[in-house]
């Protein structure tokens, strides 16, 4: 268990401008990604602008989650995710527990890709594909959601290519991975920190993120705090119109620890609700992961044994959700 202790204030993410990454001009798109090789070699979270997502799009999906959180117990209950067997629709306070510590004080709701019912990862029980759960007491939250995820869906797409610029690697180096990737949208409610929680319970535990790269968009309540490459922890201070964007843990695997996926949690002591909306590209299920190229050498041989993104996801699942979660049965 990693032990709370207040963050740093003095100290802030980098930011990244990305209006060059969609530059018909190489090295435009190529000076973008070395910005993001030096960052994600450190820190490895930075905020991302001019990232193309028009905000009008964000803030509708900020009006759903509100709209979804405050909803009937009823409403809620009835797209609960033991309910799907891709594990998506909503997460009751108390059920995930991201460090080893006590549950996280967060509600979520998260929808993937729509697969149809007989694709064949749906049709196999494959983790985080079809089965979406919508309420049907709210008219218009599946369309709006769905071209949410559409465009949060193309900006990592864009994001791995600069990411595999800088990675020396050809710009589509992970498009074979990008077919049908596990590609989860949450949407996350923070209650004010009560005053009665456990000790080091907080919104959501230290963690990592698991897959390849995770992009948020955070209200202006605050509440994000970064592991820094020193060890201390700082506050990513929303900033308006921004992305957080961070290194995931298949990421630090595939580049053999050259870029890091650091930790992260949430504390929301304001007295105000905090609702976030994080993003998850984690890639094809059936994609084995193993040592890139221009990240390892004799002298720098591989660190971790291949595995495919399906099973390094499942056991993450396992970890946070516990055993006896449906989600964990689908594994």
């Amino acid at each position: 268990m990693i032990l709370y202790t207040p963050p740093k204030t003095a100290q802030r993410l980098p930011v990244i401008d990305f209006a060059d990454a969609f530059s018909q001009d190489l090295g435009k798109r190529e000076a973008v990604a070395w910005e993001i090789h030096k960052i994600a070699r450190d820190v490895g979270f930075f905020y991302l602008i001019n990232h193309g997502v028009p905000q009008s799009l964000v803030d509708g999906q900020f009006d759903w989650a509100r709209r979804f959180f405050a909803a009937p117990d009823a409403v809620k209950r009835g797209v609960d995710m033991a309910l799907s067997p891709a594990g998506f629709g909503y997460e009751r306070i108390g059920t995930q527990a991201l460090d080893d510590g006590p549950t996280d004080l967060k509600e979520g709701f998260q929808f993937g890709t729509d697969l149809p019912l007989d694709h064949p990862y749906v049709q196999q029980g494959v983790l985080r594909y079809g089965h979406n759960l919508w309420p049907q007491e709210l008219p218009g939250m599946r369309t709006h959601a769905q071209q949410y995820h559409a465009a949060m869906s193309r900006l990592s797409q864009r994001l791995l290519a600069i990411i595999a610029l800088s990675l020396q690697l050809p710009e589509d180096f992970f498009y074979f991975a990008l077919g049908t990737p596990i590609a989860t949208q949450r949407m996350l409610h923070y209650p004010p920190q009560p005053a009665d929680a456990q000790h080091n319970q907080i919104g959501a535990g230290a963690h990592t993120d698991w897959g390849l790269v995770t992009i948020l968009a955070q209200d202006d309540i605050g509440g994000l705090e970064v592991r820094n490459a020193d060890g201390d922890w700082v506050r990513a201070t929303p900033i308006h119109g921004s992305f957080v964007v961070n290194i995931g843990d298949l990421l630090q695997r595939w580049s053999n620890d050259v870029y890091h996926s650091n930790a992260h949690r949430v504390r929301n002591d304001n007295p105000v609700p905090r609702y976030s909306l994080p993003f998850f590209m984690d890639g094809d299920h059936a994609v084995t992961v193993s040592c890139l190229p221009s990240c390892c050498s004799d002298e720098h041989p591989a660190r971790y044994a291949p595995c495919t993104i399906g099973d390094y996801l499942a056991q993450k699942v396992r970890e946070t959700f516990g055993a006896a979660s449906v989600l964990a049965a689908t594994s």
